[in-house]
């Protein structure tokens, strides 16, 4: 990768240990930040995906970071429902993305000004009353800077899968998916580095 220094390097190149474990007002402030004002090269580390074209277990298949956690960054392009309107479209093939709990301030480490919100966001699979919750969690990052261009109306989401008992924990591999990987012919490679032993995350 060019550009973007420390951010931009191949993170196999990076000592045994290095983890990509940006704090929210980082997220905010720096890579979302930056990613608004149109530095790409900086925020390289980060892909952009359309959040309501790919499922939840496709996304991981798009990171750039070669990692064991089951959470993963990228950016997205807010899609209202309505052009006159601010309610977001979170619905995908599969399911929807559902708002959960109050959203929360970021703020800034060095004069305690609110720079953003954080809004949580929980994967259900169907529609109706027949939706099933998963383990799935989008962690929402808007930005509240108002000197930011408004035509790259950004977010930043950290997708993590949990553990739950009280959540499917097994989602149902797509149909057209490859038997066993958990890939779909056209959808993104998967290019994670997984331990031994351990299943992927789909």
């Amino acid at each position: 990768m060019s550009g973007g220094g420390m951010i931009g390097r191949d993170l196999e190149t990076l000592p045994v240990g290095f983890r990509f474990a940006p704090t929210d007002e980082e997220l905010v402030d720096k890579y979302l930040t930056w990613k608004i004002l149109g530095m790409d090269s900086e925020v390289e580390i980060i892909p952009e995906v359309d959040v309501c074209k790919w499922e939840p277990w496709e996304i991981p298949g798009f990171s750039v970071i070669k990692t064991d956690d089951p959470e993963w960054f990228f950016f997205s392009l807010l899609d209202y429902k309505y052009s006159n309107g601010s309610r977001s479209n979170r619905a995908t093939n599969a399911g929807y993305w559902k708002p959960t709990g109050q959203d929360r301030g970021i703020f800034s480490g060095t004069n305690k000004e609110v720079i953003g919100t954080k809004k949580t966001l929980v994967f259900y699979r169907g529609r109706g009353r027949g939706a099933i919750r998963t383990n799935w969690v989008i962690h929402e990052y808007h930005t509240n800077i108002a000197s930011l261009p408004a035509n790259r109306a950004y977010v930043l989401c950290r997708l993590k899968r949990k553990t739950d008992e009280n959540t499917e924990s097994d989602i149902p591999t797509p149909d057209g998916d490859v038997a066993g990987t958990g890939i779909h012919p056209n959808g993104p490679a998967n290019n994670m580095t997984l331990g031994a032993g351990a299943e992927p995350p789909f």
